[in-house]
Order: C-alpha cells, then structure tokens, then sequence
C-alpha cells in the first residue's frame, strides 16, 4: 500500500497576517465591481481577498497566525490556522443560504463529522461564513486508486451508510421546488452540455433520450436531504488501525431536497466512475436489493447525470478515459454507470 501524505483539502498560499494592519483600515476595505459570473471567475484568484479575509476576521475578532488560501474551489475560502474554515461565496448562485441550512440540519446525523456554523453575515455585498475546520487528510481519487481493493471497499462502504444515515431524516421545510428544478434542467439541457463541451452527437441523442426516459423519475416520493457534491474533494479520512476511514464531510453548498438518487450522482461521476463492483458494493450497502441494481436504475442515474446542477458530460467522459467521448450516449452510460451489466 502507498504512503499517503497528509494533506488539506485544496493546494494552499500561505499569507502572514501583520498584527494590526487591518484594524484601522478594514471598514474602508473595497471589492472591485463585479457584476457577472464571468468577472468573479476573472477576479477568484486575485490578491486582494486576502486583505478581505483579514479585514472579516478583524470584524468578529478572530485571531490568528497564518491565513492560507485554498485553492480549487468556486467560492474563495480561506483556512484559518488550524481552527476555521472562512468562504466567501460567489454571489451568482445560492450557495450561501443552502450551506447554512444544510449544517443546521446535518449536524449529528450521520456518523462522520459536519462543520459547525461560527458566523454568517456580508461584506461588501459577498456573503460569507466562517465554520469549524475538521481534522483529517484529503485523498484523491489517485490516492484512492493506489489502496488495496479491501481498503477500497471499506471506505465505499462507510460512505453509503454515512449517506444512509443522513437520508434517513425527515428532510429540513424548504423552498426548493423538486419538480421545478428537473423541469428547469431539462429545458436548459441542450445549453448547457454544449457549453461544455458534449459531442454533437450527444446533443442530437438527448431529446429522444428524455421522451424515452424520462418517465421513470418518480414524481411521487418522500422528498430527502441531499448533500449534492460527494466526492473526494468533499471528504477528509483518517487512518484508524492502519486503514483510511471518511472523518467528515463539507462543503454542502449545492444541498437541496429532493429524489434521494440524485446523492449519488457525484458519487457515480467523481469516485466510483465506471467501476461495476464498487458501484454494486456501494448501492447495497445503501440498502438497494440485488434485483433492484437493474437498467432502470442504471437509466435513473444517467438521466440525474445529465440533469445534475454543474454536469459536462464530456467531463464525466474523460474521466473514464478519453476515447469515451466518441462514446454513444447509450454506451456512455454503461461506461459510467457499470454496476447492471
């Protein structure tokens, strides 16, 4: 088994913090405008969101030695020593009110750890929240790769129940519109997967593929908290009798409540992509009957794949390997969801 360095979730840029700098000037702090999705992207990398992050950490008198930018993500986020998460999400999508709704439900719900809430407020019209950061050391799918098929199966198998056990409570009230979402997704399909990319024969094949399928997304069913977004980024482990084990899961600002299946999605496309036993090891686990991992199922997971908030199936595809995107639609979703053959 390979060595796994202990290593945070995102790739990280230190930033000493000078005692006092912030003090005085933080209130005349200013975010350059921004008024698209398009500049924020532009603008993610830029230095000055430290000086914000510092100036926000004035304001609720957080002290610390060492902000450490992370990396990798959609929103900016910051590491607080070793004690606080900060992230300033972008003001294009609703991550904000998602996230804080999510931790007040999912605290203590499941078996592995779920940040806790310090503060939420804005700056400048940014919202921001500054959580507990949790221990732990993130793996890549790589360094998933690497371990011992054994290994490998305990750590899907944790997942399900952590994933069974969060879905086992009744969902937080809501005004997210299940059905409106999967209406709203459908319509924009077409759009979206050309923007990112999929094949023109992709792009011709999903009308059809809706007309056909569609149907078999239940409209009746008890609605579920779902995470939306977990993938190894999203987990940290520790080793336990010197084996990798899930210590908590973040980052639940692309929860919603809706079909329990679309929780797996990302689980599908970012871990277990196109590996039939850890997939079949998984949904078992979950509590799915043998008879039930069938092409309905399979179909079920593909449609979620196409309709999930942030998809690009060409992304999906090269993961696999890169001859997949000259793949059919059809034998798209065999490769990707492998478990039924």
């Amino acid at each position: 088994m390979s060595s796994i360095p202990h290593v945070a979730t995102f790739g990280f840029i230190e930033f000493p913090f000078v005692c006092g700098y912030y003090i005085c000037g933080f209130e005349m702090m200013k975010i350059p405008p921004i008024s698209t999705a398009q500049e924020f992207n532009t603008q993610l990398k830029n230095e000055f969101w430290t000086e914000i992050a510092a100036a926000i950490c004035q304001r609720h008198k957080v002290f610390y030695s060492v902000l450490r930018r992370a990396e990798g993500s959609e929103n900016v986020v910051f590491l607080i020593d070793n004690q606080f998460v900060l992230k300033i999400f972008t003001p294009f999508r609703t991550g904000e009110p998602r996230e804080i709704a999510a931790l007040d439900f999912a605290r203590g719900k499941t078996s592995v750890g779920v940040p806790e809430i310090v503060c939420a407020s804005e700056f400048e019209n940014f919202k921001y929240l500054i959580t507990t950061q949790m221990s732990g050391a993130a793996l890549t799918r790589a360094d998933f790769l690497n371990l011992e098929r054994e290994e490998q199966t305990e750590i899907v198998l944790h997942l399900a129940e952590a994933l069974k056990q969060l879905h086992s409570h009744d969902a937080p009230p809501t005004a997210f519109d299940w059905q409106k979402f999967i209406e709203h997704q459908v319509e924009t399909t077409l759009e979206r997967q050309r923007a990112s990319g999929a094949t023109a024969e992709w792009l011709a094949s999903l009308p059809a593929y809706f007309e056909n399928y569609l149907k078999l997304l239940p409209i009746d069913f008890k609605p579920m908290f779902i995470h939306g977004d977990v993938h190894f980024g999203n987990l940290l482990f520790v080793k336990t009798s010197g084996l990798w084990k899930i210590s908590a899961l973040f980052d639940f600002a692309d929860s919603l409540v809706g079909f329990r299946e679309y929780e797996f999605v990302a689980v599908g496309v970012l871990m277990l992509q196109g590996d039939a036993e850890l997939q079949r090891e998984f949904f078992r686990a979950y509590g799915y009957k043998s008879a039930e991992l069938d092409e309905n199922l399979r179909r079920r997971l593909m449609l979620l794949t196409i309709l999930y908030e942030c998809s690009s199936l060409r992304r999906y595809a090269i993961r696999l390997k890169p001859q997949a995107v000259d793949f059919t639609l059809d034998r798209l979703e065999r490769a990707i969801w492998a478990f039924a053959d």
